[in-house]
């Protein structure tokens, strides 16, 4: 079964769903792309009629609403009447947002993708596991050492988190060469934490270097954007912050702004764990600013 272009494109639901979409199983994928489908009928309508709908058992379909992290069909219903209420406030305004062509003013184009960008931030609250965020903060803030990777395009938030941690006075690894990485990670020990950053949690090199900093008995975490990927299986903290496909490779970009965002959140959580530490710190990193400005 092909499932419709979802009328939702934002929210709780979407944002789950999609980002578990990759790892379901074929019967569980088909009752959430239903459920993306027609998420109006879903609503109005019972799980019997949802399972008949996708050609499953009752049962399998309330299976399907828990691999994406709900309790149950109930649940799934209050997410998505939040959702399409929340998506009604913003129809009008968003309605010119039907596609991007060789005859888009620039003006519709940067409207555009700075309003799928700020869905994203605000989606990624919806992802991101509160208990597993404040444990990432207590073990960074605690690590001896940190070892933060990221390559292709999350070479440049994986350079923030490096960039913010050293302003915090942590002692930051980020090495640029894949083998360097590699290297850098086996020489990790129980005291350290690797950060790796990557959007598909599928990088090849990324993924050498985790499953290498594991070996050592670092602590990995991985801000990523989807529930169930080889690195996510390797990491013991995933912080999963996806968004809705948007086309033009734009759920990348929007998901790289959604990494930002959680590393914002570490580099707070950290700074007010240890005020005192932290304000020195940032002060240090104020007056050096000053004497590198004209």
């Amino acid at each position: 079964m092909v499932a419709a272009k979802p009328s939702l494109v934002s929210g709780e639901f979407v944002t789950r769903a999609q980002a578990a979409l990759p790892s379901l199983r074929a019967t569980d994928k088909r009752v959430i792309e239903m459920i993306l489908s027609a998420p109006e009928a879903v609503v109005r309508g019972s799980v019997t009629e949802l399972a008949q709908k996708a050609g499953v058992a009752q049962s399998s379909a309330v299976r399907a609403c828990q691999r994406i992290g709900y309790r149950g069909y109930q649940d799934v219903k209050l997410a998505i009447t939040r959702d399409l209420a929340q998506q009604g406030a913003q129809e009008q305004e968003l309605a010119h947002e039907e596609g991007i062509d060789s005859h888009t003013p620039a003006a519709d184009i940067l409207d555009r993708v700075l309003r799928r960008s700020g869905r994203a931030l605000v989606d990624a609250a919806q992802t991101v596991d509160p208990e597993l965020l404040s444990l990432t903060i207590d073990r960074i803030a605690a690590a001896g050492r940190i070892l933060v990777i990221g390559n292709g395009t999350s070479a440049a938030p994986a350079h923030d988190a490096a960039y913010r941690l050293s302003a915090l006075g942590l002692v930051t690894l980020y090495p640029t060469d894949v083998m360097a990485q590699h290297l850098a990670a086996r020489h990790l020990d129980t005291s350290c934490v690797c950060l790796i950053v990557s959007h598909t949690g599928a990088s090849r090199e990324s993924l050498l270097s985790a499953e290498a900093a594991r070996t050592a008995g670092a602590f990995v975490i991985a801000i990523t954007s989807f529930t169930n990927s080889p690195l996510t299986r390797i990491a013991d903290a995933s912080l999963i912050a996806g968004g809705p496909e948007y086309g033009f490779r734009l759920e990348a970009m929007a998901s790289r702004l959604a990494h930002l965002g959680i590393i914002d959140a570490l580099f707070v959580g950290i700074a007010v764990r240890h005020p005192k530490t932290s304000t020195k710190a940032l002060d240090m990193m104020a007056d050096t600013t000053i004497e590198h400005s004209l």
